[in-house]
C-alpha cells in the first residue's frame, strides 16, 4: 500500500491499473478497501484505480478526531488534487457514497461520474436496524464518548458487525474478505461518525440537481444497516441517472453479487467516463 498525508492525517491506499481515466473507490464505515477487491481487479484493466482506507480503518492512521463528513470530504479532495487527477470517477459505499456525493456537489469540476452504493444519510441511518445504537451514541456525553472511542472492539463484536452486512449466514461465511474485516477495530471512527450524523442530513435534501455529474445509485434491498426504503425517498429527490435495487443483497452488494455490481459500475463508467478518453 502507498501513503498520502494531509494536514497531519495519513491515509493508505492501493493503486492498480497503468492507464485510463482515474477511479477513486471509498469504502463503508467499519470496513476498508478490501470490500472492493473484485471490482479493483476488473476496473484496473481499463482504469487507474485508487482504493483508499479512510482514516480510522485498514492501514490508515487513527487520529484522535476528524471522523466527520466534512473532514473526509476535504481529505479526498486533497487526495485528488495532490495526484493531479481530473474527470474522476467516484465509487463509494455507505459513508464512501456520502463523501462522493458531497464532493460532487461541492466540486463538480473535479468529478465526471459517481456510483453511490447504499448512501449514508441521516434518514437512511436512522431507519436502519442500528438506529437505537446510533441514537445512544449521539446523546452520549463528550467524556463518555471519548472513553468509548479508545475501546478496541473485541472479535465477536466485529464479527457481529460484519455479519449484519450480509443477507445470509452462508454469504457471510463464504466471503473470502470477511476475516480481516471482522478481526476487531477501534471504535473511535464509528462513534464519532455517528455523532456527526446531523451533517449527513444535507444528503436527504437536494434542492438543485443541476450542475451535478451523472450519478448511479445502487441499493441492496435487504440492507439492514441502512434503510433501502428511506433510500428510495432520497433517490426521489436526487433523481439519479441510473438506479438499481438488488435482491439478495444487504450492505455489501459488491461482495454478495460481485459480478452484477461490477457490471453496473463498468457500464455506467463506460457511458460517462469511457476508458479511451484522454486524461
Amino acid at each position: 500500500m502507498e501513503d498520502f498525508s494531509f494536514d497531519g492525517t495519513r491515509m493508505a491506499y492501493v493503486r492498480q491499473g497503468e492507464s485510463g481515466p482515474p477511479v477513486v473507490m471509498l469504502h463503508s464505515a467499519g470496513s476498508s478497501h478490501l470490500i472492493w477487491t473484485p471490482q479493483i481487479a476488473a476496473l484496473s484493466r481499463a482504469y487507474r484505480v485508487y482504493a483508499v482506507d479512510l482514516p480510522g480503518y485498514g492501514a490508515s492512521s487513527r487520529p484522535a478526531d476528524g471522523y466527520t463528513l466534512e473532514r473526509y470530504t476535504e481529505l479526498i479532495r486533497a487526495f485528488i488534487e495532490h495526484h493531479e487527477l481530473s474527470d474522476v470517477g467516484l465509487v463509494g459505499n455507505c459513508v464512501g457514497s456520502a463523501v462522493g456525493l458531497t464532493l460532487a456537489r461541492r466540486h463538480p469540476e473535479l468529478i465526471r461520474a459517481v456510483v453511490a452504493i447504499n448512501p449514508l444519510t441521516e434518514s437512511t441511518a436512522m431507519h436502519g436496524d442500528w438506529r437505537q445504537a446510533a441514537r445512544l451514541a449521539r446523546v452520549l456525553p463528550d467524556d463518555s464518548a471519548r472513553k468509548l472511542s479508545g475501546w478496541h472492539t473485541p472479535r465477536w463484536v466485529a464479527r457481529r458487525t460484519a455479519r449484519s452486512w450480509f443477507t445470509t449466514r452462508r454469504a457471510y461465511r463464504e466471503c473470502p474478505y470477511v476475516a480481516p474485516l471482522s478481526s476487531g477495530f477501534p471504535a473511535r471512527a464509528l462513534i464519532y461518525l455517528v455523532r456527526d450524523l446531523s451533517s449527513f442530513a444535507t444528503l436527504d435534501d437536494w434542492p438543485d440537481r443541476d450542475g451535478l455529474p451523472p450519478i448511479c445509485v445502487i441499493w441492496g434491498n435487504q440492507n439492514r444497516v441502512l434503510s433501502a426504503a428511506a433510500g428510495r425517498t432520497v433517490n426521489a429527490r436526487l433523481r439519479p441517472d441510473r438506479t438499481e435495487y438488488l435482491d439478495g443483497c444487504g450492505h455489501v452488494p459488491m461482495l454478495e453479487r460481485a459480478p452484477d455490481v461490477t457490471a453496473i459500475i463498468t457500464e455506467f463508467l463506460a457511458a460517462h467516463l469511457p476508458a479511451d478518453s484522454v486524461h
